[in-house]
């Protein structure tokens, strides 16, 4: 199992360069907006960068408050069962990003610049 960020984004095949990466999401299209599934309240526009100032910095919580960004696999599992499904693509700057030390395949960031 990839033990620091850059093995995990090779590991996964996680476009990136030495300060920002690419990573998806699944959120939910509700009356033509892209939604987080956790709060129908925060949503998601191409273009727009979107910040979570509480981010958890604990690697030992695999589930803790920020946003939570993955791989292209992961994140089309995850919503695999809704009828609204969407996978926005993301960037985040490298250093912003937590990964759990239990990590199934998503990590947490505090922002995001949604790209599509």
């Amino acid at each position: 199992m990839p033990k620091t960020i850059h093995e995990f984004m090779d590991f996964y095949g996680i476009k990136h360069n030495k300060k920002k990466a690419i990573f998806y999401k699944a959120v939910r299209k509700k009356n033509g907006e892209l939604v987080s599934d956790r709060d129908s309240y925060f949503k998601y526009i191409v273009g727009e960068t979107k910040i979570e100032p509480n981010c958890n910095m604990d690697i030992e919580e695999d589930c803790g408050q920020g946003i939570h960004i993955s791989h292209l696999m992961w994140a089309l599992d995850y919503g695999k069962n809704w009828s609204d499904i969407a996978i926005i693509e993301v960037e985040t700057d490298i250093d912003k990003i937590v990964m759990p030390k239990h990590t199934d395949g998503k990590v947490r960031t505090s922002e995001v610049k949604v790209l599509r």
